[in-house]
């Protein structure tokens, strides 16, 4: 797809997060993000990719932990538009600061902001970039908080969801109101209503647009940011700020939200388990292995199992079902796919 005036559209990456549910293979010093878990390029390279496709990599930002910063060159080489934060503080601190840097920079504030998180797989990249040029033209036009509603595949209840109310744009409808992870019932009760999209934390919006908004809902955090953006005095402030996602903070108090709703084979890869089902969607393997020497495992019958290696061992399974196997040089892991979240009670 052509890009759209890629002079007024800025993508920013959020890829502060620590990914604890993807130990071992996930660790302080590697979040999840910097982990190849899907192709040959980890989640992080795979959506400046993506973007790449829409936008040049001059307008390609990335907010992190100051202690990603290394992470982050080695594997963006190209990135200079670093943002960098003292503490992770959720969402909301981070939009905050990046908003307030892009501002301060001199990026007009008429311009398109899409934030995206870093760590998420969309296997359909056509869908994706239709999706956001919609959100880009409606976003530009009306000075509205746009999001994506991904169409849900099951009842899942790891998501939060949109609800979506009349239609407002060619594309969107107003949101009449966000939902926190619900149980399984009312998770098929969403599904079955047909107004109901998973919550895929994608945000398209113009800068003096989502400026309005901290203004109004978060106007002394605001200002402190903005003074300590001139200032260079972040550290000082940040832990005045107060950790809160944006959706708590902006999206569910604006009047002024929208829903695109979108199917591009997206899928933000919260666990093992989640991993397990997206590559067995992708080539129909009753097993999956990731590995560099993938060759070195088999399997005897075994069923719906995922063996992660980062060593060339020979790894056989035989007569097992439902469970993940993850081995590093100093950890093994072995669980069932039913208790995979617990991977964060690890001291």
């Amino acid at each position: 797809m052509a890009e759209s005036n890629p002079k007024n559209f800025v993508a920013l990456v959020m890829a502060g997060g620590s990914g604890t549910r993807f130990w071992p293979l996930s660790q302080p010093d590697r979040p999840k993000q910097y982990l190849t878990l899907v192709g040959n390029r980890s989640l992080i390279q795979a959506t400046i990719d993506r973007l790449q496709k829409q936008v040049p990599l001059s307008n390609i930002f990335i907010c992190s932990g100051e202690n990603q910063k290394k992470l982050i060159q080695e594997q963006l080489p190209k990135i200079s538009g670093l943002i960098l934060e003292p503490k992770g503080k959720n969402t909301a601190p981070c939009l905050m600061l990046s908003v307030a840097h892009l501002l301060h920079q001199g990026v007009p504030p008429s311009t398109v902001m899409g934030v995206f998180p870093a760590d998420h797989t969309i296997s359909n990249e056509t869908r994706f970039l239709s999706t956001l040029q919609y959100a880009i033209d409606e976003a530009s036009s009306t000075k509205c908080l746009l999001t994506f509603g991904i169409n849900p595949q099951s009842a899942h209840t790891g998501y939060g969801y949109i609800e979506a109310g009349d239609k407002s744009g060619d594309h969107s409808f107003r949101v009449k109101r966000f939902v926190e992870k619900p149980t399984f019932e009312k998770a098929q009760e969403y599904v079955r209503q047909g107004t109901f999209y998973w919550n895929a934390g994608i945000f398209v919006w113009r800068l003096d647009a989502i400026t309005e908004a901290f203004q109004t809902f978060l106007p002394q955090e605001w200002e402190r940011v903005q003074a300590a953006i001139k200032t260079q005095n972040i550290h000082e402030i940040y832990d005045q700020l107060t950790s809160q996602p944006i959706d708590v903070a902006v999206m569910e108090k604006a009047s002024n939200v929208r829903v695109i709703p979108t199917d591009m084979g997206w899928n933000d890869l919260g666990s093992w388990s989640a991993l397990l089902t997206h590559l067995q969607q992708n080539d129909n393997s009753d097993n999956v292995v990731v590995s560099k020497r993938p060759e070195h495992c088999s399997f005897i019958d075994s069923h719906n199992n995922l063996i992660c290696t980062s060593t060339s061992k020979k790894v056989v399974a035989i007569g097992i079902e439902n469970l993940i196997i993850v081995e590093t040089d100093k950890e093994l892991l072995i669980t069932h796919r039913s208790q995979d979240q617990r991977v964060k009670e690890i001291k």
